[in-house]
């Protein structure tokens, strides 16, 4: 072989082996699919809005329990306590009582949510329901009761499945507790309030013996204890506080006790007797006693 023939050959050796290098262009990589859009959640059915309106409204203890009131050291405090423990277990009761008539099928995971509020409420109330229950209890005692109870419902909580975990995990759910009314009460703001007013003249001054034959009209300070009309049954009446425009009157009676907030212009009737806030100040009111 010739000089020639071996130059040729070593040429066209070297340009195939600098296109086994460089290789054939790369096809284009197949582009990945696109995920599938999400499907929205179906709006919830006007029964299943109405099923958690009741079923917020059954278990409102949970979210906004009853306030203890507040201790006034008067005569009329025992009965405030037994009132508050009432009404805790009133409200634990509804629990049960109301979602009894729920149907669980036609609510998401329903059978599985009433249980678990249920059985929890069910715990508290046990105990709750024998507290309430001992009406001549020592005020102590209540006392005790009062806190513990306090104690039990800020701390209450459903066993097991609760609504918020629902929502969060069913679309369809947290458009219907959007809806419910009940699901979202207006925060419970406990003794009504009002605006001071500035106070006529009372007709009898501060005179609180006069309205011992059940017509008057005085001027009052918290505390202060008026003059009770006996022919109409009552033992004791005092004001058990003047507060943001409102005069607590409590009284009592051979057969029991009542309490009544009062703003400017209210009145209330006991035992035959009107008694009525004339007008409610900043800490003094004007009160007036007449037959009913």
């Amino acid at each position: 072989m010739t000089m020639r023939n071996h130059v040729r050959l070593g040429t066209a050796a070297l340009i195939l082996f600098s296109l086994a290098g460089c290789g054939a262009p790369e096809a284009p990589s197949a582009s990945s699919p696109s995920p599938a859009p999400s499907i929205p959640a179906p709006p919830p059915t006007p029964d299943q809005v109405e099923w958690l309106n009741t079923f917020c409204q059954a278990t409102e203890v949970f979210i906004q329990p009853p306030e203890p009131p507040a201790d006034l050291h008067d005569e009329f405090v025992a009965m405030d306590l037994s009132s508050y423990l009432s009404s805790v277990n009133t409200a634990l009761d509804d629990v049960e009582f109301q979602t009894f008539s729920l149907a669980p099928e036609a609510f998401p995971r329903g059978a599985e949510l009433i249980d678990s509020y249920s059985r929890a409420a069910e715990r508290v109330g046990a105990k709750v329901d024998g507290y309430a229950s001992q009406y001549d209890a020592a005020e102590d005692m209540l006392r005790g009761w009062v806190a513990e109870t306090s104690s039990a419902l800020a701390t209450l909580r459903p066993d097991g499945l609760d609504l918020p975990t629902l929502m969060a995990e069913n679309r369809t759910v947290a458009q219907a507790h959007q809806q419910a009314e009940s699901c979202h009460p207006a925060k419970d703001e406990g003794t009504p309030s009002a605006t001071p007013v500035e106070l006529p003249p009372a007709r009898d001054g501060e005179n609180l013996a006069a309205c011992a034959d059940g017509m008057c009209e005085v001027l009052v300070t918290p505390t202060a204890v008026v003059a009770a009309p006996r022919a109409y049954g009552f033992t004791l009446m005092r004001v058990r506080r003047i507060t943001d425009g409102v005069m607590e009157i409590g009284a009592k009676f051979e057969g029991g006790s009542i309490t009544s907030p009062l703003p400017t212009g209210r009145s209330t009737i006991m035992n035959g007797i009107e008694i009525k806030a004339v007008a409610v100040g900043d800490g003094r009111a004007v009160l007036s006693l007449s037959p009913a």
